[in-house]
């Protein structure tokens, strides 16, 4: 059986949430809320010491999308937009609007909080960077907005892996610093997206 290298609120929840959707199953190896990713042990598994990792077998694969892709296709789940289907390259597109376009401005936002000990120059470019990033997330957030026009699902009428990948970082962007940057459509696609059974039971693991 595979195993998932997981923290609770990381981007595991992406894999978990995944496995969910598909039925399928790995060992879960909870690496607690404060992780030393940067240890030998760790880094052997995932040299880039990040999460999550995912081991099957001798294959070691990290990126939360790429280990989402590889499950997916393995166990044969329509989460994946097939090549010959039409709406493939918006697929390509969502999946990787999720990571690369919107969760960004949030892990920059995350990133400038956690520093202690700021002087008042600090402070200020600090709140340059604050600004662009909340700037930068609410034009994303209208990009969105245009696109759940008239639709459930991102891509191809139905839950796919782009559906994951974006609901991830809105389920940041529940919280009030961030909920008034969505537009009403994608703030019920969000509602919609968090109801579903598979997150619930993605986001309850340890």
């Amino acid at each position: 059986m595979a195993t998932l290298y997981h923290v609770p609120t990381s981007r595991s929840l992406r894999v978990l949430w995944t496995l969910e959707e598909i039925g399928a199953t790995v060992e879960v190896k909870s690496l607690g809320v404060r992780p030393r990713l940067q240890e030998p042990e760790y880094l052997a598994i995932n040299p880039a010491g990040t999460l999550p990792a995912l081991i099957d077998g001798d294959r070691a694969i990290y990126e939360s999308l790429a280990i989402c892709e590889y499950l997916a296709a393995r166990h044969g789940s329509d989460l994946v937009v097939a090549p010959d289907e039409p709406e493939r390259p918006e697929f390509v597109q969502w999946l990787l609007y999720g990571e690369a376009t919107l969760q960004a401005p949030l892990s920059a936002i995350a990133r400038v909080g956690r520093i202690r000990n700021k002087t008042p120059e600090m402070q200020t470019g600090i709140d340059a960077v604050l600004a662009d990033a909340r700037h930068s997330l609410s034009m994303r957030a209208k990009l969105l907005e245009q696109r759940l026009e008239g639709r459930d699902f991102l891509v191809a009428g139905r839950m796919t892996l782009a559906d994951i990948s974006v609901g991830y970082p809105l389920n940041t962007m529940g919280k009030p610093d961030f909920a008034t940057l969505l537009g009403p459509r994608a703030t019920a696609y969000r509602e919609r997206l968090l109801a579903r059974p598979a997150f619930q039971r993605a986001a309850a693991v340890p």
